[in-house]
């Protein structure tokens, strides 16, 4: 049986956390395939309980736990936009990732290990393991793929330095593979595309759209395109509502906005399981509105591919990897970033079309 080593700043905190789900589905995944899997997450102020999980999650300590907030709540970046007092913490974080997988790698022998999030787990990783001769791995899933490609040059040439051992580097479109190639070439031959699809999870439920319903399912930060999205739906008029299933920094300036322009909005929260499953079988349409903010873009968002998988309507714009995808697939409209006369005509078109097709109550599997 092989032994990995999972590192990660993120990871859910409680048995029903959503932050970090889509990493604990994938590696009980691995587990069920006999791979024995160890976890090493940041404790924050937010953990409580322990995860029903076969996985054996252990927390790294860095600040005192009510201190404990530069991971968990947010995305790191978020979460010190957020408050910026937390940079001080950084430099401890880095300490205790780094003397916790230390450790761990003294204390017993692993097959690989594999490090999520290329800042600040990839880096912690590559230098320990090089030096212990560990065999590693890197996934990058987007901000920290656009962080690392923003940098200075002579950090991502030290970056590169360590990076270029790695066994291979996971990054989730190729967009993404593009940006850090040109950035970090030495990297070409090492970094493939590998979304994180096969952790959407197998269900059922019945499709039945509510009709003008259009539904966003993703973090609130900037790059998400929300506050594009609200003015697109009051654009559309009386009919159409609008439902905000996650959360994020911008939560309630996005909820002042949508009240502000007169839309109908829901805002509820992180979803997950079957909650977020009956979420998307009833929406009439899913709309992906992200677009760029400085060096930050988009990865590869599950939620059009498990939208797809229930044959929810699309409407997405034409960032990151959103492209491919919705490669081949008439299901997905994609409309330019930043153009919201665009983005409201196809959410339009898509209700129109949804709102004439024959009455349905299907029954499909989310793909796995």
């Amino acid at each position: 049986m092989s032994r990995t080593l999972v590192v990660t700043s993120t990871f859910p905190q409680w048995d029903t956390d959503p932050r970090g789900a889509f990493l604990r589905r994938f590696w009980e995944a691995r587990t069920r395939q006999g791979e024995q899997v160890e976890v090493l997450a940041p404790r924050t102020a937010w953990c409580r309980g322990r995860l029903d999980t076969p996985l054996s999650v252990r927390r790294f300590v860095y600040a005192p736990a009510p201190c404990s907030t530069l991971s968990g709540e947010h995305g790191i970046l978020e979460n010190l936009r957020a408050r910026p007092w937390r940079i001080v913490l950084v430099p401890a974080f880095f300490a205790g990732m780094a003397a916790a997988v230390a450790r761990t790698l003294a204390a017993g022998t692993y097959d690989r290990v594999v490090a999520h999030m290329m800042i600040p787990s990839g880096v912690v990783v590559a230098a320990l393991c090089r030096r212990a001769g560990v065999p590693f791995e890197l996934y990058g899933h987007g901000t920290d793929v656009d962080v690392l490609v923003a940098a200075p040059g002579v950090l991502r040439r030290i970056v590169e330095r360590r990076f270029v051992a790695a066994a291979a580097i996971h990054v989730p479109s190729e967009d993404k593979r593009r940006r850090l190639v040109q950035a970090l070439p030495a990297l070409a031959g090492r970094c493939h595309v590998a979304t994180m699809a096969q952790t959407v999870p197998i269900a059922h439920v019945e499709r039945r759209p509510v009709p003008g319903r259009v539904l966003f399912l993703g973090r609130l930060i900037r790059q998400k395109g929300v506050a594009e999205l609200v003015d697109a739906v009051a654009r559309l008029g009386p009919g159409a509502s609008l439902v905000v299933a996650g959360d994020g920094p911008e939560r309630v300036r996005l909820a002042a906005h949508a009240a502000r322009v007169g839309v109908d909005a829901t805002f509820v929260g992180f979803v997950e399981g079957v909650h977020k499953h009956e979420l998307l079988a009833s929406a009439a349409v899913v709309c992906v509105p992200s677009r760029e903010v400085g060096c930050l873009s988009e990865g590869a968002p599950l939620v059009v591919l498990e939208a797809r998988a229930l044959r929810v309507p699309v409407v997405a714009t034409r960032v990151g990897g959103i492209p491919e995808l919705a490669a081949g697939d008439d299901g997905v409209t994609l409309v330019e970033p930043g153009d919201g006369r665009a983005l409201a005509q196809a959410l339009r078109q898509r209700l129109r079309t949804e709102a004439a097709a024959p009455a349905r109550a299907l029954v499909m599997p989310l793909a796995g």
